[in-house]
């Protein structure tokens, strides 16, 4: 899917689901954005080959922007649909000892992968008041479905004599998709909604088949959101 189409595609969510929100009191739409703490999470089928490098990875903070539908079964529990244009990725650090002429190399890879992201969360709701019933806490649990829009890799190498930084496009050497749990929480109150979400990736996102059998690379991400809720 081209990074053009996204944009329609979320507008088509949020307008079908207002239209869908005012035929059934039950049902809750909204619009949310934020920042996303950002990591890959690496595992090596042989780490004993790794013997003169080492890794260590960074988080990297990306936009994160989106819509959802809510549909209470009752006033204590209900189920999310949720729509976003995720960037996820991370910071790599890689540091190299070559010992034929005692050179330490330094690289830091940064990827960005923007992803439209699908979610199906049930939902416990706990009101603050019975009475009032958009404003309340609430813990969701669930699953994702991401498609890949695009990837890019920004590689910075070091040493003591020289400096170079080079971008490539990786969309080839990663998956079309990605799935995993989410794990959220957060307050509505009189519609206005701040929630924090934890997407625990599942899938091995390498999308290069020989390379994929030594080497998993997993999505982690943090969300930190504030966003609005109508329709109750």
């Amino acid at each position: 899917m081209k990074t053009q189409y996204m944009l329609p595609v979320l507008f088509l969510f949020i307008f079908s689901s207002a239209a869908f929100s005012q035929q059934n009191q039950k049902t809750s739409f909204g619009i949310f954005s934020g920042v996303s703490l950002n990591t890959n999470s690496y595992e090596f089928e042989d780490n004993n080959n790794l013997f003169d490098t080492s890794y260590s990875n960074s988080t990297k903070t990306a936009f994160n922007l989106g819509m959802f539908v809510i549909y209470d079964f009752d006033v204590n529990f209900g189920i999310k649909f949720q729509g976003q244009y995720a960037n996820k990725g991370g910071v790599t650090k890689v540091n190299t000892f070559y010992s034929n002429d005692l050179t330490m190399v330094e690289r830091t890879y940064t990827n960005t992968i923007n992803y439209l992201q699908f979610a199906l969360l049930p939902q416990l709701n706990i009101l603050f008041n019975k009475n009032s019933p958009d404003s309340k806490a609430f813990l969701n649990i669930g699953g994702y479905l991401s498609i890949k829009l695009s990837a890019t890799e920004s590689i910075e190498n070091q040493t003591l004599y020289q400096y170079l930084n080079t971008e490539k496009d990786i969309s080839k050497s990663l998956s079309g998709t990605d799935a995993g749990l989410i794990f959220g929480a957060g307050i509505i109150y009189k519609g206005f909604l701040l929630d924090i979400r934890y997407d625990l990736g599942l899938s091995n996102i390498v999308g290069i088949e020989d390379v994929s059998d030594v080497l998993s690379i997993k999505n982690r991400s943090i969300n930190f959101s504030i966003g609005w809720t109508g329709g109750f």
